[in-house]
């Protein structure tokens, strides 16, 4: 007997095969099974190398599963670095990034970078919208090993933070807004760039802070010496390339993610060089993978027209990434005047470009329409300035009657008083100094009505003129913080008691004052006794005060005659 095969019912190849019966009808399904299995794991091995061939960038899609922080939207697939060991050590590293949707918006993009050994996600670089709105790009001056690219959500797009020189942010600020600009450089005569870059740490912005920091080159022409200088630099090809090149040089050696240019008062005569200078500019510097803004002053509305005067909004809106809008100062035409002014730019600007400006400063109106701001300490004091009414003999008596004058809102005399106008939307007093003048002041309750006009617009966000912790300034974040938080502003008026003048005295008896004159019945005891106005613009209470030294009555006797003074 021979024996064929190895093993029970085996086949001459010597894969065994189980009896299922005659015919062994079972053979071609169970070839048919191993041949897909084999055809699976080709195809497994195939794709795996595939997915990893076709990448060939420095990044390139991870298969880690990251969370993404709260209030932030990831747009990009999470990346790991791929590239060189070279490449990686570079300080200027240009990285491009598809991303998962199309966009046409531009705010608040960043690159974010992943910390292991924290197990957090940190912003790195601001990433740069491409012209398509399918890919971002940035300059590193790292390689970090796994990045992506979000979308912080404000729901108010943009929130811009205007500092002075050597100042810090507001403590209520640092966790609001998206961009600071500091007031670091200006022009010198050969278009060269002054100044230094403030240190983030002392302007309030903590390493891995959420915001970034595009310091302004800021030049006032509205200064002769300045006016000079500018028209010099814009004169010709030859100098706005020069003065372009200065600005990117400091740019990029500062490792500054972007500039501001805030050119201010410009005359109409350089529209064109500062249109083609700003254009010019937003090339080299999106060459060089950084951000473009541009702090304009708004356009004045004219019976038949919105005049832009020196500034082209048009042609720097298609250079610059962002153009802030400037403080609109004269609240007597600013409801009426600035709907105009936002229709018509918005049909020449994609509105989500423009940043509306709001101010903690109050505003003086003289009577030629100049106008000047101030702090809010300073409106309140001109607004609570004290005077004493006394007899001929500048004397103020036991046992007689005084009136104490708050000279500058002393309804008597047909001034306004400190008041809400609902014409203007804003807290405002009316006073004499060379005629009358207008005092409006910008608190949480003015600036909500001027916040609505970002979303009725689509507007791109909001900038703060002076976003400072500077204590003179009147507390206008309570309210920016729901406004951040919403995209839609609180609109409420001041309580009209809140605005009425108290008085207290240390002695004696005091009647009226509500219109801003108290009648003082002093004390039957001579001395120096204080006499103390309170008074508010609906938010925070100031005081000012007046010692009177009161001397015994005269024998004569008789009640002090009022007349006018002040100390």
């Amino acid at each position: 007997m021979t024996r064929r095969g190895s093993g029970w019912n085996a086949s001459p190849g010597g894969v065994l095969y189980p009896r299922r019966g005659r015919g062994d009808s079972a053979r071609p399904l169970i070839l048919a099974f191993i041949l897909l299995a084999t055809a699976a794991v080709a195809a497994f091995f195939v794709f795996r190398i595939c997915s990893s061939d076709d990448c060939t960038d420095d990044y390139c899609p991870s298969g880690a599963s990251i969370a993404t922080p709260d209030g932030y939207a990831r747009l990009s697939k999470i990346l790991e670095w791929r590239g060189s060991a070279d490449a990686a050590a570079t300080a200027d590293l240009s990285v491009s990034v598809p991303l998962d949707e199309q966009t046409d918006d531009g705010r608040n993009l960043s690159f974010f970078r992943y910390d292991a050994t924290t197990q957090a996600w940190e912003p790195f670089a601001p990433a740069i919208l491409d012209q398509g709105g399918r890919a971002v790009t940035a300059r590193f001056n790292t390689a970090p090993e796994v990045v992506a690219v979000m979308r912080r959500l404000s729901a108010a797009g943009h929130v811009v933070a205007y500092l002075p020189q050597n100042a810090s942010l507001h403590p209520d600020a640092a966790a609001l807004v998206t961009i600071v600009h500091t007031r670091d450089f200006s022009v010198a005569s050969d278009g060269g760039i002054i100044g230094t870059v403030a240190d983030p740490r002392v302007i309030g912005l903590a390493e891995g802070s959420q915001s970034v920091h595009y310091p302004s080159v800021y030049v006032d022409a509205g200064n002769q010496q300045s006016k000079a200088i500018i028209s010099g630099v814009l004169s010709s090809s030859q100098t706005r390339t020069a003065h372009v090149q200065q600005i990117v040089q400091r740019t990029v050696e500062g490792n500054l993610p972007g500039i501001d240019i805030w050119y201010d008062n410009l005359p109409v005569t350089e529209r064109t060089q500062f249109a083609l200078f700003i254009s010019e500019l937003g090339q080299a510097l999106h060459a060089q993978k950084k951000v473009l803004t541009v702090t304009l002053p708004a356009p004045i509305r004219q019976p038949d027209r919105v005049d832009e005067g020196a500034y082209d909004w048009a042609e720097i809106g298609l250079a610059a990434d962002v153009l802030q809008m400037a403080v609109y100062r004269d609240q007597n035409t600013y409801r009426r005047d600035m709907p105009t002014i936002l229709e018509y730019l918005t049909r020449t600007v994609p509105p989500s470009k423009i940043v509306l400006s709001v101010t903690p400063y109050a505003t003086e109106k003289a009577p030629d329409g100049s106008l000047q701001s101030m702090s809010l300490v300073s409106a309140m004091g001109i607004a609570s300035k004290l005077s004493i009414h006394v007899g001929t003999d500048q004397r103020v008596t036991t046992n007689s009657n005084v009136d104490v004058v708050a000279t500058n809102i002393d309804r008597t005399q047909g001034r306004s008083g400190v008041t809400w106008d609902p014409q203007v939307a804003s807290v405002a007093f009316t006073y004499d100094l060379n005629g009358g003048r207008t005092v409006w002041i910008e608190n949480v309750f003015s600036i909500g009505f001027k916040l609505e006009l970002i979303p009725r617009f689509g507007l791109g966000g909001v900038a703060i003129e002076d976003a400072s912790a500077n204590q003179l300034l009147g507390n206008i974040w309570p309210a920016l913080a729901p406004f951040v938080a919403s995209g839609q502003p609180v609109l409420v008026q001041p309580n009209p008691d809140d605005l009425v003048p108290t008085w207290t005295v240390t002695d004696g008896v005091a009647e009226g004052g509500q219109k801003g004159v108290l009648t003082w019945s002093t004390p039957a005891k001579a001395g120096t006794y204080t006499i103390t106005l309170g008074l508010s613009d609906g938010v925070a209470r100031f005081e000012n005060e007046i010692q009177v030294n009161v001397e015994e009555e005269s024998r004569a006797g008789g009640t002090a005659t009022p007349t006018t003074g002040a100390r």
